[in-house]
């Protein structure tokens, strides 16, 4: 392919009504899953797909093909009942990769189009390479995509095509609601935060004195999030770096060995978070297994709050690996500081 095999392609808005029909689907079985779409002209929908819902894999809500052939050009719309918070970009890219799929982006659209993100990717079958293109978002704890493939004989041709398909997809009823679990809300002396009612949180004494700390684990055991709360010293708001720093200690004596390098990440979920200061992520090594180490500091009304989401073997466990990013996420975007005197309880 000559051009980029994924790429926005705005500009086919301006000629839609020529090009496309907006078609509404109302699934049977749950009305509250109907949804639309604009469908290019010409292409039809394949009907009697649907499987049952089944926790955590895909139920086909709508196949359209401009032919019965569906190994050729195609848009699937699925939805997927997600058992976890998690991130849902993260979850299409693990089983995609587990299917045979080489992933060529993965990404969060532009604003316009948000919180959708995409995944492109291709696969090698019997007869042609594949490319597949997937947009999705979060409502009400249900992962909604719009798959778009076709043979890259085909690709560059229905790029444009296809672009709209996934970003204007919608429900027709959305509730806005992106978490997929219920928050349990955790108090301390001078913040309030949120985290997924899955994880087990338990107040300990802290590294620093005057200082909160909770530490939450999963059912699994090899994840770990732990939210430390401290009031700013004398001389003003401890620098991140030094903040690290305490950190590689306590990993050093857990018996961890930190990598040297500490790369910023996206914040994701977090995003907008009044006093974030940033997310970055950190590997460590014992003498058995590699560890993820994800970092956030906020610093706000008095208080830094340092957030850690450690998990063992994240190549072995990557679902645990991504509960815990987006259990760290959570906590930090609901981060509420609150006045010192003021009167709370913890977890």
């Amino acid at each position: 392919m000559r051009t980029a095999p994924f790429r926005e392609s705005s500009h086919i808005l301006h000629t839609l009504p020529r090009t496309h029909r907006r078609v509404g689907v109302r699934p049977a079985h749950d009305e509250s899953l109907g949804y639309v779409l604009p469908v290019p002209r010409g292409w039809g929908r394949v009907e009697a797909l649907a499987a049952g819902p089944q926790r955590g894999r895909p139920e086909i809500l709508g196949v359209f093909s401009p032919e019965a052939d569906l190994a050729g050009p195609r848009i699937v719309v699925s939805v997927t009942r997600l058992p976890w918070d998690v991130d849902p970009r993260a979850w299409v890219e693990h089983h995609w990769r587990k299917a045979g799929w080489s992933i060529a982006v993965a990404r969060p659209l532009d604003a316009r189009w948000h919180p959708r993100f995409e995944v492109g990717a291709l696969r090698d079958t019997e007869s042609a390479v594949e490319v597949r293109r997937t947009t999705g978002w979060v409502d009400n704890g249900r992962l909604i995509r719009a798959d778009v493939a076709a043979p890259t004989s085909n690709w560059a041709r229905l790029h444009d095509l296809l672009w709209p398909c996934g970003v204007l997809c919608s429900l027709s009823k959305p509730t806005y609601r992106r978490e997929v679990e219920v928050q349990c809300r955790v108090g301390g002396p001078w913040l309030g935060f949120g985290l997924p009612a899955s994880w087990h949180v338990r107040r300990v004494a802290p590294s620093l004195q005057g200082g909160s700390r909770w530490v939450a684990s999963a059912e699994a055991g090899v994840a770990v999030v732990r939210i430390d709360a401290t009031p700013w010293p004398p001389g003003g708001v401890e620098p991140v770096e030094a903040r690290q720093h305490r950190l590689r200690r306590e990993l050093r004596s857990e018996g961890l060995v930190p990598a040297r390098r500490v790369h910023r990440v996206p914040a994701e979920g977090a995003a907008g978070t009044p006093g974030l200061a940033g997310v970055f992520d950190m590997h460590a090594q014992d003498h058995e297994e590699p560890f993820s180490i994800r970092m956030a500091h906020l610093d706000a009304g008095g208080v830094s709050v340092d957030y850690v989401a450690a998990v063992a073997s994240p190549l072995r466990h990557p679902i645990d690996c991504m509960r815990a990013h987006r259990a760290l996420e959570l906590a930090v975007a609901s981060t509420q500081v609150r006045p010192h005197d003021e009167e709370t309880h913890a977890a």
